[in-house]
């Protein structure tokens, strides 16, 4: 936030600073309850298996992945039109590379979001999707590093 201005010794803010601040917060914090808790079922939950691993609680889960899920997308989508819409304001572009890691990132973030929610979910597909929980676990907490290294590169670009 280069933006802020230091007037009088006090940094002040905005309304649009403000709302890139809550909105990357609220992101911030979706990816932590969305990855930990992912991460939490992997390494605590799930080697007690499948039964045990939600006991009657997969419910809640599912309602914190629909919430996390609306937060990350939202977010994020306004996350990257913000920093778009300020390149092009300072008269430059994005690099191909931010659009070609961002898309990575975003399409890796769907991975993860449709993983917790296919695993909170209570159909027959659900069901043979926790048949497999480990692996899928797997999948979805190595796309999560995935997301974390993506997204440090892509904050070096702006």
């Amino acid at each position: 936030m280069e933006d802020v201005i230091i007037a009088a010794g006090r940094p002040t803010m905005d309304g649009p600073q403000l709302m890139q601040l809550v909105s990357r917060a609220l992101h911030i914090l979706g990816a932590i309850i969305l990855g930990g808790g992912l991460f939490y079922i992997r390494s605590v939950l799930s080697p007690a298996g499948v039964d045990a691993c939600f006991a009657d609680r997969r419910a809640v889960w599912a309602k914190w992945v629909g919430i996390v899920t609306f937060l990350l997308l939202a977010t994020g989508i306004y996350n990257f039109l913000v920093v778009n819409n300020q390149v092009k304001a300072e008269g430059e572009k994005l690099e191909s590379t931010y659009h070609m890691l961002f898309g990575i990132k975003f399409l890796l973030g769907l991975l993860v979001m449709f993983i917790a929610a296919i695993l909170a979910g209570k159909t027959a597909v659900a069901e043979k999707f926790r048949a497999n929980l480990g692996r899928w676990l797997n999948v979805a907490w190595f796309s999560v590093m995935a997301i974390v290294v993506i997204a440090a590169i892509l904050r070096t670009f702006h």
